[in-house]
C-alpha cells in the first residue's frame, strides 16, 4: 500500500547502521540494478518484483538520484502478478479433456494426463492474463537505521527484507515492543539486560 496517499498499514524496520563503503556513489546503480522490470509478454513469468520512483510507479529508470532526500531514502516496491481465475482454468481445462477424448476416442483420461492438460491449458492462458499492479512505498532514514515499509503482510514483508538485502547489503530486523524497549536502553544508556524476565502484565481487571 502507498504511504504516500491515504492511510496505510505499515511494518517497522532497524537497518545496519553501518553502511558499505562507497555508499552514496554506488547508490543509483545498485537501486537501478535491481529496479522493477515488466513481464514479457510471452514469458510464463507469473511474478515480477522490483524498485521504481515512489511518485510514479511507471517510472523505474533510476538515472540520477532523485530517491534520496537526505537523510531519507524513499522508493517503491511495485509487484505485478499473473492470475488465472480458478472457474476458468476448469473450464479450459474441461474443454481440452472432451476434445482429446473425442480425438482419441477415450472414455476416460488418466489422472497423469489430466495434470499434463491442466499444466498446458495453465502456461496458455498465463500468457493471455494482465498482470495486477501493486505499490508499497518505503521510506528509509539511513542515518538512524529506521525504515517505513507500506505493508504488514507477511510474503510481501519477506520479498521486501530480502530485495532490500540485496540492493543496499544491508540486513533488516523487524521493530516489535521488545526491540523498541531495547532500543530505548541503548538510547538510555541503561543495561540492556533490565529486559531480561519480563513477563506479561494485564491491564483490565478480571470480573
Amino acid at each position: 500500500m502507498g504511504l504516500m496517499h491515504g492511510s496505510a498499514g505499515f511494518t517497522r524496520y532497524m537497518a545496519e547502521k553501518t553502511l558499505p563503503q562507497n555508499f552514496k556513489e554506488t547508490l543509483s546503480e545498485n537501486v537501478a540494478r535491481y529496479a522493477f522490470r515488466d513481464l514479457d509478454e510471452k514469458s510464463i513469468d507469473e511474478r515480477s518484483t522490483g524498485w521504481v520512483n515512489i511518485m510514479d510507479m511507471f517510472d523505474n529508470r533510476f538515472a540520477g538520484i532523485e530517491f534520496l532526500k537526505e537523510p531519507y531514502i524513499a522508493v517503491s516496491l511495485r509487484i505485478d502478478e499473473r492470475k488465472i481465475p480458478p472457474t476458468a482454468l476448469k473450464q479450459y481445462c474441461r474443454e481440452a479433456e472432451e476434445k482429446i477424448k473425442k480425438e482419441e476416442n477415450l472414455e476416460f483420461l488418466p489422472k497423469s494426463r489430466r495434470a499434463d492438460i491442466k499444466e498446458a491449458v495453465r502456461l496458455r492462458l498465463l500468457k493471455r492474463a494482465i498482470p495486477v499492479a501493486r505499490i508499497y512505498d518505503m521510506v528509509w532514514n539511513y542515518t538512524t537505521g529506521l525504515v517505513v515499509f507500506g505493508c504488514t503482510g507477511t510474503r510481501v514483508c519477506d520479498e521486501f527484507a530480502e530485495r532490500f538485502l540485496n540492493t543496499f547489503n544491508l540486513q533488516l530486523q523487524a521493530i516489535c515492543p521488545y526491540t523498541l524497549g531495547d532500543l530505548y536502553l541503548v538510547t538510555e544508556g541503561a543495561p540492556r539486560n533490565l529486559l531480561d524476565g519480563l513477563s506479561p502484565s494485564r491491564f483490565l481487571e478480571d470480573r
